[in-house]
């Protein structure tokens, strides 16, 4: 059986992601957002008509799970390690994190409402109850569990981690603008319009930001991550 190193208690922000490792991350992290999308994801569709939407997001997540797991997997392993090593603080920044989001969640949406009094809807979400009915075991893996794990090593483990060395304000800055629109970009190709509703994804993503800063494994914000799905699915 594989021993651990034995540590103490750690303390602080770690940038745990290698420097292979943020070099494959990089390479793959365009083909992820836009290579895919704009291009394989149709390209498979016309290949296999049959295939539902859900199944087209599912291979999507598990071609990025299976990208990140071996190219990231040591990093993965870091970040495990270190919330074994301090679990109390890992649970606080998730519980936290969770309470950031609330708290931010109810600002955005008074101002929102102050801004635009018909509202603002997300399209991701609407996206996402579209595709229940076709399948939700299906919808359950990719929100819950594929998901989490390939956006937050891209988005907090490369891009944060990345940025983090050499402005804290930077590093929170981008990812939350990143991560946001990422949810986003490609509804707004036919609405641009829809690019205003990347403001809704910024109490989520900056509360994750907070949940790594806090615990510095990378698995604080996969767990949030995962948590805050599955609610919005139940």
């Amino acid at each position: 059986m594989e021993q651990r190193p034995q540590r103490g208690r750690p303390s602080g922000f770690a940038d745990l992601m290698r420097p292979g490792e943020r070099l494959a991350a990089l390479i793959y992290l365009p083909v992820h957002v836009f290579a895919m999308p704009l291009l394989l994801l149709p390209l498979l569709w016309r290949a296999c008509p049959e295939m539902s939407t859900v199944d087209l997001n599912l291979a999507y997540y598990c071609i990025g799970f299976a990208f990140v797991f071996i190219s990231c997997r040591r990093f993965l392993r870091a970040g495990f390690d270190r919330a074994l090593d301090a679990p109390g603080a890992f649970f606080v920044s998730v519980f936290w994190a969770y309470a950031l989001q609330f708290a931010l969640s109810l600002v955005f949406s008074a101002v929102i409402y102050l801004l635009l009094p018909e509202g603002l809807s997300s399209p991701n979400n609407e996206a996402i109850e579209a595709m229940i009915p076709q399948g939700l075991n299906k919808l359950v893996a990719i929100s819950v569990f594929l998901g989490p794990i390939v956006e937050e090593v891209l988005f907090r483990g490369l891009i944060y981690g990345a940025l983090r060395r050499r402005s804290r304000a930077l590093a929170w800055a981008v990812s939350i603008a990143a991560f946001s629109l990422y949810h986003v970009w490609q509804f707004a190709l036919t609405e641009p319009l829809m690019l205003v509703s990347a403001v809704l994804y910024i109490p989520a993503s900056a509360a994750l930001n907070w949940s790594y800063e806090r615990s510095g494994s990378i698995w604080a914000p996969i767990a949030f991550h995962m948590l805050t799905n599955a609610i919005g699915l139940a």
